[in-house]
Order: C-alpha cells, then sequence, then structure tokens
C-alpha cells in the first residue's frame, strides 16, 4: 500500500506544482497595481477615520464615521467638506502614504 499513497502524494505535489506555474504565468507576472484605484478605495474607506482619532478625538471620529456609513458619503467629505472640522492641506498631512503606513501622529 505504501507505493501507491507515495505516488498519489508526489502526483499530487506534481499537479499542485504545474498549478501554480500556470497562475504565475497567466495571472501574476505582468501585472500592476492601478495607483489611482487603489487609492480611491482607501480614501472611500471608513476604516480610514482611525488616523482622525489623534487630531478630533475618537467621539468625533466615531460621528464621522457613523454619518459616513449612514450617508454613504466619505469621510472626507464629512470631515472637511460639510462638518469644516479640517483644512485641505491638514488632510493631507495626516493622509500621506507614508503616514498611513507608519502612522506618526502630529496634532
Amino acid at each position: 500500500m505504501e507505493p501507491v499513497i507515495s505516488f498519489a502524494l508526489f502526483t499530487s505535489i506534481s499537479y499542485l506544482t504545474r498549478a501554480c506555474h500556470t497562475l504565475r504565468e497567466k495571472c501574476v507576472v505582468g501585472i500592476t497595481a492601478n495607483k489611482e484605484h487603489a487609492e480611491r478605495l482607501v480614501r472611500n474607506s471608513v476604516g480610514i477615520v482611525t488616523q482622525l482619532n489623534p487630531v478630533l478625538g475618537y467621539e468625533t471620529a466615531a460621528e464621522i464615521a457613523k454619518e459616513a456609513l449612514r450617508t454613504g458619503k466619505s469621510v472626507y467629505e464629512v470631515a472637511v467638506t460639510e462638518r469644516q472640522l479640517l483644512t485641505q492641506a491638514k488632510w493631507d498631512e495626516i493622509f500621506t502614504f507614508e503616514n498611513l503606513i507608519r502612522p506618526h501622529f502630529i496634532q
């Protein structure tokens, strides 16, 4: 029985290896990120409201998140455009790419 199990195992590993190579060749090689689309997804996510906690406080940030979810508006629209809690310059400072991946909070 052991040779049959070994054969089946090695056959499965061979199929999986070929599948990984095919996936790489057909789906991964040459793929590029759509920077504008990815940026839009991040900017329109309610999750970014956590970046506002140190600046506006937890309660205000939570209110912004609730309103954004309730109305379908972005956090930016609620915080900057409507409530004018932040200037455009402050928003840009908080939401730089570098600050999103390695937060440092400047109030």
